[in-house]
Formats: C-alpha cells, sequence, structure tokens
C-alpha cells in the first residue's frame, strides 16, 4: 500500500487494512528498522495553525535504494540480466549475447555467470538484493522451481536443474516463471493493470501465449498449465506448429507466421535450432516496418482469441504485450479487427490495452513482487542487514 501511494499515513493503513493505529505504529517502525520505508512530509500538506491533538500524519513512502531484485530474461530476443530498485527501476543490466538453448543447465550456466559479473560491476548493497526473477518460454512450476516443458527451447521437465546451477554462482531465492505470466504480475504491480484484479495478458513473439489473473492472482488451471492459446484453431497454412497441425494461432498471429508469409523460412515446420534467427530477423522487418501490411493482418489474426477472452472470462482488460505484440502496427491491427467485426467500442466489456513493460524488464519486477512485496519478505535477513545504520532497531 505503501508503495501504491506514496505519503500513506499510519493512520491510512489502520483505516484501509483494518486493524488499530497502534498496531500500524508498531508495524511501520519495523519497516523503518529494516531500511525499507522513510518519514517524509507531503509536499501539499501545509501545517494547520489550530494545534492537533496526537501523533501527526507524516507520509511514509519507499526507500527504492534499499532493497534490489535480479532478473534474468531468458529469450532469443533481448536476453539479459539486470537488476531493479525497490521502485521497479532498473539499476543496472547486462546484455547475454549468444546463450545456448540445447539444455537447461548450458544456458543457466551462461546467465549465471552474467548474473555474477552485473552483481559485481553494479553499485548496489549487495546485502540487500531479495532474490531472482527468471522468466522463460516455457510452463513452469514456481512452487518446485521447475521448467516442466518448453515448446520454444525443446527442453523436458528439468527436475529443476537451470535454477539450481543458477544457486551455484548466487545463493538467494528464486521465482521462475512463464514470460506472459512474469508481464502479467510486473503489469499488475508496476504498469497498465495497477488498479485491475481481473484481466488477461496476450504475450506475441515468434509464438503466442496468454496469462489470466483473477482476484490479483494468476490462475494456473487444474494441472498448473493455462494460458495455451497458441494453439487455438486459426486459418490453415502451409506451416507446422510445435503440435504437428498447420492451423494453430501460433501460425497466424505471430512472428513465425509473418517470416513465413515473407518467405524467410527454410523449412516450414518450427525448428528449435533456429531460435536466434526467428528472433533477429522478425526484430529486423518490425524496425525496417518492411512488411507493415503482413504484421498487421497478423494483429488481426489474434483478435478471434481475444474477443473469446472477454467473452469467456469478462476481465475488465485484455494487455496485447510481447515484442510482436507491444509494436504499433501490430497492435493496431488486433484493435482495428476487433471495432471492425466483434463490436469493441466504448461501452465494450473490457478494455484494450497495449502493454507497458518490456519483457526483460519483466524478470527483475517478478522478483521484486514475490520477495518484497508479498507474504514471502524476509524481514529479519533485511533489518538485520539494516542495523550499522538503522536507529531504530531494538
Amino acid at each position: 500500500m505503501i508503495e501504491r501511494v506514496p505519503g500513506t499515513s499510519r493512520s491510512d493503513l489502520a483505516s484501509a487494512l483494518g486493524f488499530s493505529e497502534m498496531a500500524a505504529t508498531r508495524i511501520v517502525r519495523e519497516l523503518l528498522a529494516a531500511g525499507l520505508v522513510e518519514e517524509f512530509e507531503s509536499p501539499g500538506k501545509t501545517r494547520k495553525k489550530k494545534r492537533s491533538v496526537g501523533r501527526p500524519k507524516t507520509g511514509l513512502r519507499i526507500v527504492p535504494a534499499r532493497i534490489f531484485a535480479v532478473g534474468i530474461t531468458v529469450s532469443a530476443y533481448h536476453s539479459e540480466v539486470s537488476i531493479c530498485d525497490a521502485a521497479g527501476e532498473i539499476r543496472a543490466n547486462r546484455m547475454v549475447l549468444n546463450p545456448p538453448f540445447e539444455t537447461p543447465e548450458s544456458a543457466a550456466r551462461v546467465y549465471a555467470e552474467a548474473v555474477r559479473l552485473l552483481i559485481e560491476e553494479a553499485d548496489v548493497d549487495l546485502e540487500r538484493i531479495i532474490g531472482i526473477g527468471i522468466a522463460l518460454s516455457a510452463r513452469t512450476d514456481p512452487d518446485r522451481c521447475e521448467i516442466l516443458r518448453s515448446e520454444y527451447f525443446g527442453w523436458a521437465n528439468d527436475g529443476g536443474r537451470f535454477c539450481s546451477e543458477i544457486r551455484k554462482f548466487i545463493d538467494l531465492p528464486i521465482e521462475i516463471e512463464n514470460i506472459a505470466n512474469a508481464l502479467a504480475i510486473a503489469e499488475m504491480r508496476f504498469g497498465a493493470a495497477r488498479e485491475a484484479s481481473a484481466f488477461a495478458l496476450v504475450h506475441a513473439a515468434t509464438f503466442v501465449g496468454a496469462s489470466i489473473v483473477s482476484e490479483n492472482r494468476i490462475v494456473r488451471g487444474a494441472t498448473g498449465v493455462s494460458g495455451l492459446i497458441g494453439h487455438f484453431r486459426s486459418t490453415p497454412t502451409e506451416l507446422t506448429c510445435v503440435c504437428g497441425r498447420s492451423d494453430c494461432l501460433n501460425l497466424n498471429a505471430t512472428g513465425f507466421g509473418v517470416l513465413g508469409r515473407l518467405g524467410l523460412l527454410d523449412e516450414p515446420s518450427f525448428d528449435n535450432a533456429h531460435l536466434s534467427y526467428y528472433a533477429g530477423t522478425l526484430l529486423e522487418v518490425l524496425s525496417n516496418q518492411t512488411a507493415t501490411g503482413l504484421v498487421s493482418e497478423a494483429g488481426a489474426c489474434l483478435a478471434p482469441a481475444i474477443d473469446n477472452i472477454g467473452k469467456l472470462l469478462g476481465p475488465e482488460m485484455v494487455i496485447v504485450s510481447g515484442q510482436l505484440g507491444s509494436d504499433a502496427i501490430y497492435f493496431d491491427g488486433v484493435k482495428r479487427a476487433l471495432e471492425t467485426h466483434y463490436d469493441l467500442g466504448s461501452d465494450a466489456a473490457f478494455r484494450l490495452v497495449r502493454g507497458t513493460i518490456r519483457p526483460e524488464r519483466s524478470a527483475a519486477l517478478l522478483a521484486l513482487h514475490t520477495f518484497c512485496y508479498s507474504d514471502r519478505l524476509d524481514y529479519d535477513r533485511l533489518v538485520d542487514t539494516a542495523a550499522p545504520r538503522s536507529s531504530a532497531r531494538g
């Protein structure tokens, strides 16, 4: 609450969260001791001439430079590691060039070494790094820190080996998530969905997937897997999806589909060995705007899936994100198709929103959300590291 509303007072906390002002004072004292928040007088406040009784309503705000989180974005696009502060601002980042994707372990070792070097170079208090977020195109089990399956990378269940390799270099808590879920969490905490409790996020890049949020929680389904809209049926093509079909949304509303229509694929079937080629070529096409018509058509192909999501789930908004999804031409293609064929207008049940968080930023924000702004905050560790500079401890 303090992060969302800087200037929040102790009495504001007590009133909004349903406990006494004495309890609010005790909790705030602990947050001050850990160096997580600080007191300040809001610039807009003016002192009343009449003397008030009781403690003045001093505002509270997060201290950005007292908490840091590490992010690892495993991608063939903008692959990087990063460090953000408590406000979600990136303090340092490092590109990871040509990472090996043959096995989870080989990829993890390269990213882990990049994290180690970044931490050495960054001007941050290393004892205040609270955890690591990992975002990638895969089905994951965050509770077990495992990659269950990745059609994109061609990985099967890794038994937690990716995360184990990271911990060999830096022993911190890890949260590993599908890229669509990581983006949804980042948008919910720091982006377009800050005020929404129920929304959907569609991630469009080489392939397409979705994340569903209800009551501020990711909907994972009975088996922990949801959002596989890339395998929705669409127009038949001459391409072949990883599932073996030729009529998946993955072949129509995606970068892979755009490259196929441009004649830039050597083979009609998706090949994990060509991930860097798919990503680099698509980014070049988007940058040079050499195929605006095809990019817009790909966006239009996504419209039926979004309409179905809207009708089935009734979200407050649908966010279109990802390296392709956040492209202005692609997004406009989605929007115009929804307006033309599915009656998306000012009175629509949901709002269509272009993503505000870039994929490479989502991993660090995932860690910040998970290990700072949740009940997984390691308060004891933070108050211990704050002791030398905190006069409130004890």
